[in-house]
């Protein structure tokens, strides 16, 4: 007689993210509770509001997030200001939530792939412009079974239903127990696996603030989750569980990358007018003078022509990168330099000009590089522009910069 007996029971693969909104001072002694552990979360910043030093007593300063990002914590997305997305304008949510991103990036956060809507308030545009700033996701709070929910899904799927409104467990609050985090684990354990996500605000002890949860309680729930892992559950941030990858932090002078941060840089595809996508015609002065789409390229199919028939002095014509929020002006970091190039022909000299941006959203002319000679063949030329700028305006709490080229031809020739 053979008796078959079952399998033991395996818990399913089940990824847990931490994550902690609205880059509040308390959060920074989370640092030590993850590193001993060697665990990482996700911090949704308001990169408008991240104080300039740590004398502020709600935010914290921009030295406590890059020591976060240092030790392998995501810094991500929150929007400028903690705005309520529901009650803007298109244009007004793509300023909240791109700007946010230029910001980080240009504070030397990577990826910047994650987003998490204030007050978890967000529409169809909110995730449309979300998906058009360049985030890979973007959270909302609940939807995951829970007290508050028992007919919810009992985990995010992997990948998620929806990318740009992921779900989680109800956000912790001072009545949160430990065991009831440790049941929304179990209960995705037990019913198929997928990715159960925490949203932490305030982080204190014996505190009156509704939103906290005492550093005791969240070095438990580590505790408990840190042997989980052989059975299959791990603790991820936002980043990699989307696949974007691991964050860090670059550090300003700290080496050189060799990429082209230009969007659409050979000109290659075009926009209904024909203009090249990311590109706008632009200069100053009275002229006449037209731009073309010239098979005549050095490389690819496409190149722009412009003849200028007459010119009064001291007027010009660029083709300059959009200045735009990120979407296609590429992002720099403070305090870096950064290495122009282009290829042209042309019958006057060329140069090549550089402007900023603040984080006012203002576009603030830099540098202007020295003449190159008229050239009848392809000829590259290159310019290094100066340390890119703070850009910050008096008023400003916090500062970014993002560069945009213009190859400028004259008419002196």
């Amino acid at each position: 007689m053979l008796l078959v007996l079952p399998a033991a029971a395996t818990a399913a693969p089940t990824v847990v993210s931490l994550t902690f909104d609205d880059g509040q001072q308390t959060q920074y002694q989370v640092r030590p509770i993850l590193a001993a552990r060697g665990m990482h979360a996700t911090f949704y910043v308001n990169s408008a509001l991240s104080a300039a030093s740590t004398t502020s007593d709600f935010r914290m300063p921009w030295s406590r997030l890059e020591d976060l990002a240092r030790d392998g914590n995501e810094i991500a997305g929150h929007t400028l200001t903690h705005a309520r997305l529901t009650n803007l304008t298109e244009a007004q949510q793509r300023t909240e939530i791109c700007d946010d991103r230029t910001n980080l990036i240009s504070h030397g956060f990577f990826p910047v792939a994650s987003f998490a809507y204030p007050y978890a308030a967000y529409n169809a545009t909110s995730e449309a412009v979300a998906q058009s700033c360049g985030y890979s996701s973007a959270r909302k709070v609940a939807g995951i079974r829970d007290a508050n929910c028992t007919l919810c899904p009992f985990a995010e799927t992997i990948p998620p239903r929806d990318p740009y409104a992921t779900r989680t467990v109800e956000a912790v609050s001072s009545t949160t127990t430990l065991a009831s985090m440790q049941n929304s684990v179990m209960e995705a354990e037990n019913n198929g696996g997928g990715w159960v996500q925490f949203v932490f605000h305030v982080i204190c002890d014996a505190c009156s603030n509704s939103d906290a949860t005492s550093p005791a309680q969240l070095a438990a729930l580590l505790d408990w989750l840190q042997p989980r892992a052989a059975a299959g559950t791990t603790v991820k941030t936002v980043a990699e569980v989307m696949g974007a990858g691991p964050s860090g932090f670059t550090v300003p002078g700290g080496g050189t990358v060799a990429t082209n941060l230009f969007k659409n840089a050979s000109l290659e595809t075009a926009d209904a007018d024909m203009t090249p996508s990311c590109w706008l015609h632009g200069g100053i002065g009275t002229s006449t003078y037209s731009w073309t789409r010239t098979s005549d390229a050095r490389s690819g199919s496409w190149a722009q022509k412009l003849d200028i028939t007459s010119a009064a002095d001291g007027s010009n014509r660029k083709l300059v990168s959009q200045q735009d929020s990120g979407l296609c002006a590429p992002s720099a970091v403070p305090g870096h330099t950064y290495r122009l190039s282009g290829y042209y022909k042309s019958t006057a000299p060329v140069y090549l000009v550089v402007f900023y941006r603040d984080i006012a959203g203002a576009w603030i002319f830099q540098h202007v590089s020295d003449s190159f000679p008229a050239s009848s063949t392809w000829t590259q030329r290159r310019s290094r522009r100066p340390r890119c700028p703070p850009g910050r305006p008096p008023s400003a709490p916090a500062s970014t910069c993002g560069p945009s080229a213009a190859t400028r031809w004259t008419t002196s020739a």
